[in-house]
């Protein structure tokens, strides 16, 4: 009994917590906390290969697994010292500037520039989404458009500055109409990627999205979101991706409690 008001009182905590986290990304409602309705099997007007499937299909398979609150013990883990800031902004002004020539798939010969990150290297938390979209074609930044303000939303619902986290794409280049980038086109392009990692050297990972987790090698059976795994020894919290969460706003709670996951790890 004497456990009742500690109870009560983590419970209270937790529905603030959810609360601000709805306020913070523009919810004006109590949601339910019942299980959201069935997704759509897949996006009507488009598809893609099994290795990079479209967003809105992918989400549709986690809900119903457990998801373990820890990460797995790590397989490996990165021996490398942190680089200097000053190097490190070197290092990948480097891998920027090879980025910029690159010429490895198709999708160069559409794009008005390469979107190489933003943010801060030296954080120890990195978003990666899957590509540039039109905006970010254009200004050379990732996640600038309507999914970029609404991730800037949840990092700040985390108690982050914006430029506090390091954000990158699975590729550098967008896709024609902002599909999901083809297995091929995410394979030319995983070695850039992992030298942006294996330089800042993360503790957590958020793979935003099914094409992120899948070019992770996080998917696996059924299940993938909020299921941690490790990728190149980095600890990895696969959650929808926030262009998932504009078409479908009742998946919130989900990733809500997935980033709690992340900042639980963070402070470990």
């Amino acid at each position: 009994m004497n456990d009742v008001p500690s109870a009560r009182r983590a419970l209270l905590a937790q529905i603030a917590g959810y609360l601000a986290w709805e306020e913070e990304l523009g919810g004006s409602f109590v949601p339910s906390v019942s299980a959201p309705s069935p997704l759509p099997s897949a996006r009507s007007s488009e598809s893609a290969p099994a290795l990079a499937r479209p967003t809105s299909q992918a989400e549709s398979s986690s809900r119903a697994e457990p998801h373990p609150s820890t990460p797995p013990a790590p397989e490996s883990s990165p021996a490398r010292a942190k680089l200097a800031t000053p190097e490190l902004t070197r290092r990948l002004d480097l891998l920027d500037g090879e980025v910029r020539g690159c010429t490895r798939c198709e999708l160069h010969k559409g794009r008005t520039q390469t979107v190489f990150a933003r943010g801060n290297p030296e954080s120890e938390l990195v978003f990666v989404g899957e590509g540039p979209g039109q905006e970010e074609d254009r200004t050379g930044q990732p996640f600038v458009g309507p999914a970029g303000v609404l991730l800037d939303k949840m990092v700040a619902a985390m108690g982050l500055a914006r430029d506090a986290v390091y954000i990158c794409n699975v590729v550098k280049c967008r896709p024609p109409g902002n599909r999901t980038p083809l297995p091929s086109e995410a394979g030319a392009c995983a070695g850039f990627l992992e030298q942006q990692l294996d330089l800042i050297q993360p503790r957590v990972i958020v793979a935003l999205g099914r094409c992120a987790a899948e070019n992770m090698g996080l998917v696996s059976g059924g299940g993938w979101r909020g299921r941690w795994g490790r990728y190149r020894g980095y600890d990895v919290m696969p959650t929808y991706h926030p262009a998932f969460l504009l078409r479908s706003p009742e998946y919130k709670r989900p990733v809500w409690e997935d980033l709690q996951r992340v900042m639980t790890q963070l402070k470990s």
